[in-house]
């Protein structure tokens, strides 16, 4: 009966994706738009959008399992699949300062057409703890926006946060 529940679940998933024209993008082989350039990469960074109701007390696991791509222009966030070698796509945060896709203002974020979610950052409140004991960037979503209607912020965890940068 599970394993039922199970091929029908992916039965659903494969109709809705094939309805909406969402596909699956891979970190490694995610094409820059021209112009672009890659200014910081980590490839064991972890990405977490930061809930506004949530726990008091929350630690975020560091399993090293996600990649994360500071381009010009925006910001690239994945993680890997279980069975993967590849990294899949999850998030894409542009400055709120900047042109961003129209998905931005759409409650899925793009999910269900793009096949990951846009975010939109406020530049000028990011904050780089760099010697907290995991060091993470802190970036706050702009609220304004129906794809961050239940995030609060966006946290970026690397071993190499020193050298992080921001889109220019």
């Amino acid at each position: 009966m599970f394993f039922c529940f199970l091929a029908g679940m992916v039965i659903v998933a494969k109709i809705v994706s094939k309805i909406t024209g969402s596909k699956a993008y891979f970190f490694e082989t995610f094409p820059l738009e021209e112009g672009e350039r890659i200014l910081w990469q980590d490839l064991a960074a972890d990405a977490y959008p930061i809930p506004t109701r949530r726990a008091l007390i929350v630690t975020y696991r560091r399993s090293r399992r996600g990649a994360v791509r500071v381009t010009n222009r925006r910001i690239i966030a994945g993680t890997k699949s279980l069975f993967g070698p590849n990294h899949l796509i999850q998030h894409v945060l542009y400055p709120s300062d900047r042109s961003y896709p129209a998905e931005a203002s759409s409650i899925g974020g793009g999910l269900l057409t793009r096949g990951f979610q846009v975010f939109v950052f406020e530049r000028l409140t990011v904050v780089v703890y760099a010697s907290e004991k995991p060091p993470f960037v802190d970036l706050s979503l702009d609220r304004t926006l129906s794809s961050s209607m239940n995030l609060e912020r966006y946290r970026i965890y690397s071993d190499a946060i020193a050298a992080f940068c921001l889109p220019e």
